[in-house]
Formats: C-alpha cells, structure tokens, sequence
C-alpha cells in the first residue's frame, strides 16, 4: 500500500524510523520530504506543496505524527478531503483532552494510534488486515 507521514520538521528522525518500518513491511512511500532542505523561496515552497499534496493523493493511507505543525494539519485535512484514511499517532496520548486535541481527529474514520511509535507500523497492518475480512 502507498503511504504519506505527515510531521514537524523536529521529528524528522521518528518520521525516517517509521517509514523503514512501513518500508520493510512492503508499503510504497509516495513522497519523502525529510530529504528536502528547508525551502528558502516561494518557488521551493510551491514545489514542496505541489509534491505533497500529490502524494498523499498517491497515497492509501496517510500518517500525522504529533507533536505536528500547521502544514501537517494541512495534509491532515487534503486526507480527509480525498477519503484517504488517516492514522494519527500521539505518544502522550493527549487525544482525551478537550483543551489541546483537534476536532479532526475524532472524526470516525481518522484511527488515533498512542504507545511507542515502534507500535505505529505494526498497528496500521493490523487495521487493514481487519478491514479486509
């Protein structure tokens, strides 16, 4: 399956561990922004987005690694608008807490995933092997 990870720029070492993961489980990633600088003109910029937007287009499901910024809720909701289902993982579960969590992410088919992100890879197999019954 084609997958996206959507995250802040600060865990781009947990995004690179999770997409080896998914990578060794057989997935297809559309799209690997860790590989990019930092854009630094509005063209980088527009390339970037192009390629993102496409990707989780691309894509069979998307992951939203929290802490995220506003750019990853940007592609938490190209996702939903596309009907690509999304994985939301938090591990400080903080999902529960009116105050801090996102509407979004109760939405019925966005799956919020908690626990240590080695669990993330193996979670998302689990989900699509019982859907597929």
């Amino acid at each position: 399956m084609n997958f996206y990870i959507g995250s802040r720029f600060s865990n781009i070492e947990q995004v690179r561990a999770l997409r080896n993961h998914l990578l060794n489980d057989g997935h297809t990633h559309t799209y690997d922004w860790t590989t990019n600088d930092r854009a630094t003109s509005l063209d980088d910029l527009r390339a970037i987005g192009t390629n993102e937007f496409e990707a989780i287009k691309a894509s069979d499901f998307v992951v939203i690694l929290l802490p995220a910024g506003n750019s990853s809720h940007v592609e938490l909701g190209i996702a939903l608008g596309a009907g690509v289902p999304v994985f939301v993982h938090d591990a400080t579960n903080r999902f529960d807490d009116v105050e801090t969590t996102s509407t979004f992410y109760h939405l019925n088919h966005v799956v919020r995933l908690t626990g240590p992100l080695k669990d993330v890879a193996r979670s998302i197999t689990t989900h699509f092997a019982g859907t597929a019954r």
